[in-house]
Order: C-alpha cells, then structure tokens, then sequence
C-alpha cells in the first residue's frame, strides 16, 4: 500500500465511522483537498482512489471500521473534551432593550411534538438558560381546522417530550383560558376604527376584494354597526363561519396575503378545556401579538414560514405603541430519512395501524426516548444548525453518530441471531463448555458475559446444537474455517443439518486464513423482538444472559445494531436506535 493510499485510508474510516459505517467520497474528498493543497493537482487520481476505498470500506462492519482505525490511526477516535459541545450560538440582538429575556414555547396541542418541533424548543430553552431568563410554555389551544384539532393527550404528551429534552418552564399559559382578554381587545381594535365585521362570503372576498385589493362594504361601516356585529357573532346570529373579524392591515398591501386578515372567526367545535362556552375563537397570530405584550415577551425565535403572521404582530403592536419584541427566523429543516406529518401520524395512532405514539414512524420525541437516542444527541444537532434563515436539509446520520459517542460506552454487548440456521458442533474438547464474551471489548475491567453450551455444561454427552445467522450460513462452503465469536474455530460441513467440527481456539488461526468471525446463539436462547424504524419487526433470539437485562437498558446486538429494552415478558422487545 503506498503512502498517499495509507493516509486516503484512515481518511475514509474517519469519515465512515462518524456517519454510521458509509463513507461519501464527496464528504472525504472535501476533507482531503481541504487540508492537503498538495493533493489538489492529483485530484483526479485521488479520487480513483478514493472510490475504490469508499467502496470496500462501507462493506465493512461498523465494528470492523472503529477496529482497523483504531489501530491505525487511533488519534482520530479521541475525542477531545468539547467533542459533544454545540457550535457557538450569536448573541441574542438589542439585549440592552430588555430588563430580562423572557420567551415562549407555543405548541399546537395537537399531539406530541416531535423533531421537528424540537428544533424551536431546544433553541427557546438554550437561549433562556444563557441569559437566566423565563421560559413560558403557551398552550396555543384555540380552535383550528377540522384537519387539525386540539387533543385532550396532547397537553401531557407536549410535556412528557419537554421532561425528556431536559427542559424546564417557568410558567404554563393556556390560550383557551384567556378568551375574555381578547375578546376585551377585539372590541377596542373595532372602536379604534382599526378592525371590523365582515359577513361577505368567503370565496367572493376572496376573489373580488382580496385578489384585486378592493375594499369590501364592510369596510366602511360605523363603529356602532361594527359592535352590533360583533354582539350578533357572539350570541348566534350569525352562524358559524358566517362573520369574521377583520384587521384593518390595508387593501393596497403588495402581498394579498396581508389584506385585511381574519384574526377571529367563529367556530362552534367542541374544545376540549372549555367545551362549547366560547363560539367565537382568535386566529394564532392574533392571539400572539396580544399575550407576546401581555406576557412580557422580548424575543421569539421561529420558523421562517410564519414570517405573515409577525407582520400581523407587528401591526397590533404599532397600532398600541407597544414596544416590539425582537423575532427571529430560522429557515425550514427538512429530514431526510424521517417524514413528519402529525396529521397523518394522529390517524394511524387512532386507527391501530402504529402502536402509539412512541411508534418509531410518529417520530416524536417519545419515540425517540423509546429507542434510546439520548436528548443531547438531538440537542447537539439542533443547536450545530444555528439560526441560519437558509433552508437545510440534514440526515438523521449526525443524530446518531453523537448519540452512539454519547451512549455506546454504558452500552452491554448481545448476541442476537433473526433467522438461525441450527449446526451441530463435533469434536469439542471436554473443558469447552462455555464462551467468555466482554461485557463491553473496549472496557475489560466491566468482566464477561458467560454463554453457556447447552445442553453440554448439563450433560457432556449431549449433542450441542448452535444457531448461526442465516446471511451468513449462505456464504459458506464446506471446509470453510470460521470462528464462532469469543468461542473457538471450526471447519463448515455443509448438510442436513449443518456441522461444524472444531478447529482450533486461537483467533490468530481463522484471521491468518482470512476466516469470517461470526456471533451466534445457543439452543436455550431468549426469543427477542427488534422494533425497526419502519414499524418492521425483527425476531430472533438473543443469548441467554439477555433474560437479566433491565427495562430501559441501551444495548448493542453485535453486528446487528443499538437499540433500547422497552419491555420484557416471554419476549425481550428492544427498540432499534441506529447503526
């Protein structure tokens, strides 16, 4: 291997180690051309090679990659002591402003919020804990569309997501318990001539009023026939969707968009905090620009796909002489390998077809902690992504790259095996009875687990049966040598049933004829369950000791993956995490 090879190599571990054991040679030629100016002439050659070793290398085990990298260029698997450290956040603007940073959460409670949400909430609570200020969680519980409800589970299910990324609130304010307050400001925006009722049919405003930016008669209307109006949406005359409150945000915006925008209407849905009392419920942005002056809020940091809705804070806030609080925008995240789709998710939660919430497919943040990702893996990743206004598209890679360097040195090692393919050893020596697996390989001092040869500890005579992976099994020929892992080495007799006769015991045998070294399971296993990312299910069986393992445990199934124990019956039930 020449050296230009050598040192491509360990570039191309490193890269594939950090993204769950796939190198991109894009990523890996960034890196080498980046650092190595000499390299840049050469590029084409650089990459030939490059290729050829993304291509063998991400055929390797993710085990086998941290192995060879480790030994040979283990300075690249230290970490150094800020490695789990977010990337250094701007300082929040016009702080001298402000007696104290005060921000809001306000969730939609209509469901669980999931990662995507996640990114608003680590963001309003890092920024809060940076300046010792308040953090208030605003339930924005008004009525919405029919496609999107309020849930009654949603409350506690917003928490619960809240309790596991670690974030604490000062306060709780629930939209639906402060009516009186905006119905109180709905009446003064109408006396200041500032808002009105319009009973026009929606699709004709739309069309010949907001398209064309003409006024509406409605517009023009006293203040006294305003307030009667508003009388007649509260008592029922008026039927539902049959008036709305409009802001007078101008008919000569440039945006049609911003022409005069509802910000109450009426809806008779039954809520599920204050029943059918009210009939007559705010829209968010309005409910916003009231309690962001009412609460005390300085900053507000979300997406950049509510920017209109600002614009309408801003409006109110002008019209009151309010002081604005500061908003910053961040641009849109999409996922690569997750689809978010709350709506979608309630209906098949509703429906049976994902087992709850904490399915893996909802993707919220209770099926995150099922699987074991640890909060400050996803915390880390949100908070590398800054307040950038330009829209990102990211994997899920990096998440679990840091949630593996978080949690794989608390995390036991297990062998499990989906579709055993049942061998019989012969020719083993008397004292081999058990294998002698780490607990973890690279912390010794945390001992063995013990996986005992059954029936043979119990009765030496008796045939010993062992199952090997069935993806393996298939790669085999007769007279193949392998090394069943932590045991001993045999030779392949392909049949009916299958026998391996022992070899040898040391590994250094089955390496220097270049043997594969696979895990397996004895015939007393424990049936296990694997719940994987797309709701597939996995089963097999895992080694014996699996059956003490602790609910909650995080564990690795060798050359299989993380996952966390949720539930133990007959069945372990482990929810995959990652690579």
């Amino acid at each position: 291997m020449s050296n230009l090879e050598y040192e491509i190599r360990k570039v191309v571990l490193d890269n594939a180690v950090r993204y769950e054991g796939e190198a991109s040679v894009k990523s890996v030629m960034s890196a080498l051309l980046g650092t190595r100016t000499d390299l840049r002439p050469r590029a084409a050659e650089v990459k030939k090679i490059v290729s050829r070793l993304v291509d063998e290398i991400s055929g390797m085990t993710l085990e086998q990659q941290k192995a060879e990298l480790k030994e040979i260029a283990p300075e690249l698997l230290e970490q150094p002591e800020d490695e789990h450290e977010p990337k250094e956040m701007p300082e929040l603007p016009n702080l001298d402003k402000w007696d104290r940073v005060v921000m809001r959460m306000a969730p939609f409670p209509s469901g669980p919020l999931h990662i995507g949400n996640a990114r608003m909430v680590i963001l309003n609570d890092y920024y809060v804990k940076r300046y010792d200020g308040e953090l208030i969680l605003v339930f924005d519980d008004t009525i919405g569309s029919d496609e999107k409800q309020v849930e009654p589970e949603a409350f506690d299910l917003i928490r619960e997501g809240l309790d596991y990324l670690g974030v604490n609130v000062d306060r709780t304010v629930y939209k639906s318990d402060r009516l009186e307050l905006f119905y109180r400001y709905a009446v003064d925006l109408i006396k200041r001539e500032e808002a009105y009722v319009c009973d026009c049919d929606p699709s004709v405003w739309r069309n010949e009023h907001k398209v064309k930016g003409k006024a509406c008669a409605c517009r023009r209307l006293s203040v006294e026939e305003n307030l009667k109006r508003w009388e007649m949406m509260l008592d029922g005359t008026y039927p539902e969707k049959g008036a709305a409150v409009r802001l007078k945000t101008g008919m000569d915006d440039p945006d049609p968009a911003m022409r005069d925008h509802v910000i109450l209407r009426i809806s008779e849905t039954d809520h599920p905090r204050v029943g059918t009392k009210y009939r007559v419920w705010p829209l968010l942005e309005y409910s916003w620009g009231i309690d962001d002056h009412e609460l005390g809020i300085t900053h507000i940091i979300r997406g950049k796909d509510l920017v209109k809705e600002g614009k309408i804070e801003q409006h109110i806030w002008s019209i009151y002489g309010w002081k604005h609080p500061e908003l910053l925008y961040y641009g849109r995240l999409k996922f690569q390998d997750a689809t978010l789709s709350k709506s979608k998710s309630r209906q098949e939660v509703l429906s049976g077809a994902y087992t709850g919430w904490d399915d893996p497919r909802t993707w919220s943040l209770q099926s995150l902690e099922r699987r074991g990702i640890h909060a400050d893996a996803l915390r880390k990743a949100m908070l590398d992504l800054g307040l950038s206004i330009v829209d990102i598209s990211i994997s899920m890679k990096p998440v679990y790259a840091e949630n593996r360097s978080l949690r794989d040195e608390e995390a036991p090692r297990f062998f499990f095996v989906e579709e055993p393919v049942w061998s019989h050893l012969q020719g083993l020596p008397p004292d081999l009875d058990t294998a002698h697996a780490p607990v973890h390989p690279d912390f010794p001092q945390r001992g063995v687990r013990n996986i005992p040869l059954y029936p043979k500890k119990l009765n030496p005579e008796a045939p010993v049966i062992v199952g090997l992976p069935e993806r393996d099994y298939e790669g085999f020929k007769s007279g193949d040598l392998i090394r069943l892992k932590d045991l001993a080495n045999f030779v392949v007799e392909r049949g009916d049933p299958p026998t391996l006769q022992y070899d040898s015991k040391s590994v250094e045998e089955v390496r220097e004829a270049d043997g594969p070294i696979i895990h397996w399971i004895p015939e007393n296993s424990v049936p296990t369950e694997i719940v994987l990312i797309d709701g597939s299910i996995a089963s097999g069986l895992g080694e014996p000791d699996l059956r003490s393992v602790e609910v909650g445990t995080f564990l690795q199934f060798e050359r299989f993956g993380f996952g966390r124990v949720y539930e133990k019956d007959e069945i372990v039930r482990v929810a995959f995490a990652h690579k």
